[in-house]
């Protein structure tokens, strides 16, 4: 007779659909779709539905909620909001947010890559994404801000001593397979590159002497002004020429490359 009740408590058990596990999922609103909104989040974008009665966030705003992932859907049980950015920010993953950027221009490829420009305090900055997940990072200007320094570069690569050799931090770089690089300038103007692991593990330490031949900064932007062109952003020196976002005679953005006597190397339409 328990063989028989034991049987019967198993057999039960295994009819009974078991209950879907709950878990959270963040992330920002990219779009709104009736009761459905896409959620930009730092694995990609999902799908979300919203519980019934629930309000559609604006797009921009953050999110944290608990539900049921299947796939690149997400049935959400719980929805809680932070609050929304300035329109201009609602473009940006949330890692470029809240650092008082403007002038902001973003273009996507068909690979779901999106790359950004845009005016900070210490100069301009150039970025790519994937959704919400930051993958590079540099600037033109004094260095990187701090507080998206600290955003980006985890305890132990913060904690590495020969990163207090970088006077002038311009470029942080996040790999796919969670390494981490980083370039910037040492007060002596020497070109420092760090490379790290996942974990903060140093791989790789480089110093070189800055030996560009390129046009400077402030004489690239003075060439440019002289040959018609005007909003110039973002600007980066090679070894020989400076490639800068900019707005052409004929009022289109462009990407135009000077090279090291200040003639015109190349053009291309950048789309917004």
């Amino acid at each position: 007779m328990k063989r028989v009740l034991a049987a019967l408590i198993l057999t039960t058990a295994l009819a009974t659909p078991v209950a879907a596990q709950e878990v959270p999922l963040s992330g920002t609103v990219a779009e709104v779709f009736g009761t459905r909104i896409v959620l930009s989040t730092p694995e990609g974008r999902v799908l979300v539905t919203l519980p019934q009665g629930t309000t559609a966030p604006a797009p921009g705003t953050r999110l944290d909620l608990t539900g049921t992932r299947t796939g690149e859907t997400f049935a959400a049980t719980t929805v809680t909001e932070g609050p929304a950015a300035a329109p201009a920010e609602a473009v940006l993953p949330s890692a470029l947010r809240g650092l008082d950027l403007t002038d902001i221009r973003t273009r996507s490829r068909k690979d779901g890559k999106i790359y950004i420009y845009a005016r900070g305090g210490t100069g301009w900055l150039r970025a790519e994404a994937r959704g919400d997940r930051l993958l590079e990072v540099q600037t033109d200007g004094a260095g990187l801000p701090q507080p998206l320094i600290e955003t980006l570069l985890p305890a132990a690569v913060r904690a590495e001593p020969r990163l207090a050799e970088i006077a002038r931090l311009t470029e942080i770089d996040l790999d796919d397979d969670g390494e981490i690089s980083v370039e910037g300038f040492a007060t002596d103007g020497m070109r420092i590159e760090i490379e790290f692991s996942r974990d903060g593990t140093l791989k790789d330490f480089e110093r070189e002497r800055d030996d560009r031949r390129s046009l400077s900064e402030a004489a690239a932007r003075e060439k440019l002004v002289a040959l018609g062109y005007t909003d110039i952003g973002f600007m980066e020196r090679g070894g020989r020429h400076v490639t800068a976002l900019a707005t052409n005679p004929y009022g289109d953005t462009v990407e135009v490359r000077l090279d090291d006597q200040g003639r015109v190397e190349r053009e291309r339409l950048w789309q917004n």
